[in-house]
This record gives C-alpha cells, structure tokens and sequence, in this order.
C-alpha cells in the first residue's frame, strides 16, 4: 500500500506540476489537464515497461521518477507558476443538493469497491483476465488464452487498472479509474458548458448530473471502460475549446487516449467531426488533428500495432470482432437505430407496475409496426444475445442499463429540441454542435455494430457531450428542483438494486458480508460451487492447468493474491501440472491418473493428479 501512495503522490506532483507550467485558464480546466496527464503517463510508462519484460513495482518507481524530474524542470523554466485559482461562491440549494447527494454517491461507491470484489462479467471474462496474464508476465505481448480479446481489444482503461495491481498485488482498488473517470467527467462538462456560455451554477448543476445516471452510477463500481472512454472524448472537447496551443495539444493527447481505450471510441468519431467543424475555428481544428495524430502514437497506436505484427489487422483477429459489423441495408440501420432510441426509455430501479409497462411496450409495438420496421432483422442484430422486445428498459446492470429518466425526459427532447431550434435560427451553431452529439453516435453505432440488449451503456458518452446543454432547459430553480428530485431517486435506486452489489433491500445477502467466492459468483451462481472449490483446494501459488470454452471466465481462478500461475491446455506443456480445471463440456485430454470432481450444473471439472 505504501508503494501505491508513494506512487498515486508522485503522479499527483507531476501532473500539477505539469498543468501549472501550462498556464491553464481556471482551476476546472487544471483539474481536467491532470487527469489527462496522469493516464497518459501511466498508459505510456505501461508500454515502455511492456518491451523491458520490466512491470514491476521498481520500473513503474523509476518512470514516474523520471517524468517528475523532468516536470519539475520544466515547471522551474517556466518561472514556477502558481496552478489557477479556484473559486469557490455559494452553490444555491439545487447545486448544492446535487454535489451532497454525488458526495455521498461517490463515498458508497469507494466502501463498494475497497471492500468488495470486482465480480461484472466482462471483468471476470476478460478485462480483469488481461491484466492478471499482463502482471504475471511482466509485459503486454500476446499471451496464450481461450479468450481472444484479452490480447486484441485497446488496453488503456486496463492499463491503468494495472497500475494499482501491481503496486497492491491485488484487485482492492481495481475500479477506482472508473470512479476517478466519472469525477473527471465532471469537471469537463463543467469546463464545456462554462465554455458555452452557461452561468457556474448552471454548468455545475448540469455536469452533477452525470454521475447520477443509471450506468455511470452502476459502471463507477465496476472495472468496465466505457466511462474511461467517456471521460476522454469530454476532455478532448473541453479543452479543445480553450484559446491555447498547450490546451490544444492536451486535448489532442485526450483523443489518442480514447482511441486507446476502446473501439466504441469510432462511434464517437462523427460527433466530435461536427463538434470540431461548427464549433472551432479553422486554425485550430487543424492544430488539433495534428495533436490528435501525436496523440495517438504516444498512447493509442501500441496495441494496434501488436495486432497488426501478430494478426496481419490493426483490430486483431477475434470471434467478436469479425462479427461485429452488420449488413448494412436501410430497413436494418432505421431497426438499430429505433431500438436504440427506444431503449432509452430506462426505467431501471423505479418497479414501474405492470400494467404500466404493458401500455408503454403496446403503444412501441404499434408505433414500430405502424412504420414497418423490423423488430430484429438477422443482418442487424447479434446472434446468441436476447432479442429486442418492447418491454421497458427495467432492468438494472452495469451491462444493459442505459441513461436512467434524464435520458429520455431531459437529454433526448433536448437533443431533438436544440437541433429544431438550430433549424430556425434560434440557436447558435456552436451549441447545435453538441445537439448533433446523440443523433450523430446513435447513426455511427447502427452503422458499425450488430444491436444487442449491451449497446445502451455506450450512450454514456455521447450523454456527457450533451449535459452542457441542459443549463439551457435549467434556468428556472422551480425545474433544477424536479431535476434533483429525479437525479437523486435514480441514482439510489441504481445502488440500492445494483443485482451485483446487492444492498439487502431486496431480501439477498448484501454483498459486504459475503465471501469472494460468493460475491464474484453473483452474475454467475451456477458457477459458485467450481469458484469455492478451486479458492479452498487449490493452492494460492500452484501451477494450473486450464482448458476454457469461448465464454468461461478465467480471472477467478488465478487467485485473490493474484499468486497461481494459469497454464493453458492444449498449448502449453502440462508437464509437473498438479491440478487442472476444465471449463464447459470440455474433456480431460491429460494422461495418467485423476481424480476428478465434476460440476454437473455447469459442466465444469477439477482434477487432481491422484
């Protein structure tokens, strides 16, 4: 623990150190500058590390030692600058209502993910899985796996979970850069709308909000990307709208994060073009391209250019992504974009009756038939998820949430009502710009992936780009009010009924007082038996053999400690193996003698050499 704070200190220093030479405008945009610089440092110290075979907790030390030496002296050159001032006035009740309730959010949040293990499936399926292989191996090259994605997806919200596993040498504060995002995401939506025109106030109110929608407040806990990504484009846009080249090039830096981050950042792509051509003087647009290109070779290009040596594609080789574009045709794009839109109707958490439901589902079915547009066309829709129904967004998960309430009563009429406005003169192109942020994604994600019931959290980020705008339906205290009522409710009943946090307000064990096993089986409770068995017979630092399907997890099994070593079967040598764990209706391909264990719910099997 003392590594890490040592650690957290020195990249604190260096980024306020770095920020302060920049001369930045106010005390928002400094805040935002820093984060920019601390992922970027942990990112590319990463990838330098990476080609040493060297992360460990002494090269991570030696990086940050020399990037502070070389703050420092650039801070002293330029004359020791004080960072800007922040100024601080009286919030009002509404604001100061929303930063309590945030305030407490955010403390809930840090007790789940301190005394919780991370337990969402995608962590357990490959997002934490890359990074326990990274940290046994001390490097980001290619490494034997079931699960092809853990090599070829972008890496930098994961590098930076690796950063905290390395100094802890385990998963305790895995999902704080999702925690640290959603923060971040804040002080650039205060930066953006504050750059529009907005009054302190009204632009704090607005980028409080975020953190109060439904799959902000379920990602914060989780170690999922989508809000690192997010936090990215929005500074990229925050500070891109600053008047100084340093703001520019910082704001180019965001870019490449994101780019890095996750492929959903293309979705993105078309808004930030109409962000850039309405919004930014021409001069600046192109500085900002060329920042953006240096960006992305800093901290984007690394894990495009490992796919390409080893798979002959930028994007990799895997299941996932091969069948991710659809067949393009105008029935399928109008079906993923209506669906999508549709879907924003969240009302996860809130118990809606039935009959209430049912009305609402009546009225989509005959509005959709009504149209002509088909429910699930096979071009257009992924295979093997759940099929799109008319039923509410009900539900409640950090993986098929959406925006919560605001997302249909707040951003959606505002992004329809700006874009009219714009249309008849009665809005400025600048804030049209960010009206078009919802449309334009919504189209680029109906061109670029196949729906599924998972596509709603990536509206997180274009809904970061659209809550500068709400200062503009927000000027009367009396709808604030209404809005902090609905703010608060929906982020509550996010935490409260988070199925994979639960709180015990439903009847289930809350999640604080079960054991790992029992917690990171809750997404998966066939499962929980194969999770115990190995946790209490295997050793904490034994070699074991796996042999995977496509979709079983692998995190758990390498150890709270993170101390077992996974070796995979068939590739790799089962010589010397003790123990070997075979996933879904996989057999055992080993000779010699085994006792085995089968799991029959899941069909799994644990054998020990007899």
């Amino acid at each position: 623990m003392l590594g890490l704070l040592l650690g957290g200190a020195a990249l604190a220093v260096t980024a306020g150190l770095a920020a302060s030479a920049l001369r930045l405008a106010s005390g928002a945009v400094f805040a935002v500058a820093c984060w920019i610089i601390v992922c970027a440092e942990v990112i590319a110290g990463a990838e330098v590390l990476s080609l040493a075979h060297a992360i460990r907790p002494l090269g991570y030390a030696l990086v940050e030692a020399a990037a502070l030496a070389v703050a420092a002296g650039v801070w002293q050159l330029a004359g020791r600058p004080r960072p800007p001032r922040v100024r601080l006035s009286r919030p009002g009740m509404p604001v100061g209502g929303l930063a309590l309730v945030v305030l407490l959010a955010v403390g809930y949040e840090l007790f789940l993910i301190t005394t919780t293990a991370p337990n969402n499936w995608d962590s357990m399926h490959y997002h934490l899985a890359r990074v326990a292989a990274w940290h046994a191996r001390d490097t980001l090259g290619y490494f034997p796996t079931h699960n092809g994605i853990e090599n070829a997806y972008p890496q930098n919200a994961e590098l930076l979970v690796l950063w905290t596993v390395v100094f802890l040498g385990r998963d305790l504060l895995a999902a704080l850069p999702q925690l640290l995002a959603a923060i971040a995401t804040v002080g650039s939506i205060y930066v953006i709308a504050r750059r529009l025109g907005s009054t302190r106030r009204l632009a704090a109110f607005s980028a409080l909000l975020f953190p109060t929608l439904t799959i902000a407040a379920l990602e914060s806990v989780t170690t999922q990307n989508d809000l690192v990504e997010a936090s990215f484009v929005a500074a990229a846009v925050a500070l891109a709208l600053g008047r100084t080249r340093a703001e520019t090039v910082l704001a180019g830096l965001a870019l490449g994060l994101a780019a890095g981050t996750k492929l959903t950042f293309l979705y993105a792509i078309p808004p930030l073009v109409a962000i850039g051509l309405l919004a930014l003087p021409r001069r600046r647009l192109a500085e900002l391209c060329a920042a953006a290109l240096g960006g992305f070779i800093l901290v984007a290009m690394y894990s495009y250019v490992q796919n390409l040596a080893e798979t002959g594609r930028p994007q990799g080789r895997t299941p996932q992504v091969e069948t991710l574009p659809p067949s393009i045709t105008f029935g399928g794009t109008v079906s993923t974009v209506a669906r999508t839109v549709y879907r924003m109707v969240d009302i996860g958490g809130f118990h809606t009756p039935a009959t209430v439901d049912a009305h609402v589902a009546g009225a989509a079915k005959r509005i959709f038939t009504g149209l002509h547009i088909p429910e699930n066309p096979a071009g257009a829709t992924t295979r093997g998820t759940f099929a799109f129904s008319y039923t509410p967004n009900n539900s409640v998960s950090e993986d098929s949430s959406a925006l919560g309430p605001l997302g249909f009563l707040l951003l959606l009429p505002l992004s329809l009502g700006a874009i009219v406005a714009w249309a008849r003169k009665r809005f400025d192109r600048r804030r049209a710009a960010f009206a078009l942020a919802l449309p334009l994604y919504v189209l680029a994600l109906a061109f670029g992936t196949r729906w599924n019931l998972y596509v709603d959290r990536f509206l997180i980020t274009p809904a970061a780009l659209m809550l500068p705008l709400a200062p503009s339906v927000l000027r009367r205290v009396e709808v604030r009010a209404l809005v902090l009522l609905l703010a608060t409710a929906t982020l509550a009943l996010a935490l409260a009924y988070d199925p994979a946090k639960p709180t015990g307000v439903d009847g289930r064990t809350p999640v604080w007082d079960l054991t790992r096993a029992q917690t990171q089986a809750i997404n998966w409770p066939e499962l929980g038996p194969v999770l115990t068995a190995v946790q209490r017979r295997v050793p904490a630092h034994a070699r074991l053999g796996v042999d995977l399907a496509p979709l079983d997890w692998e995190y758990p099994f390498w150890g709270p400690r993170l101390g077992r070593t996974l070796v995979w079967l068939p590739e790799q040598s089962a010589a010397g193996l003790g123990w070997i764990l075979l996933g879904t209706d996989v057999s055992n391909p080993e000779a010699g003698r085994w006792c085995s264990t089968r799991f029959p719910t899941v069909h799994w099997t644990l054998a020990r050499r007899c």
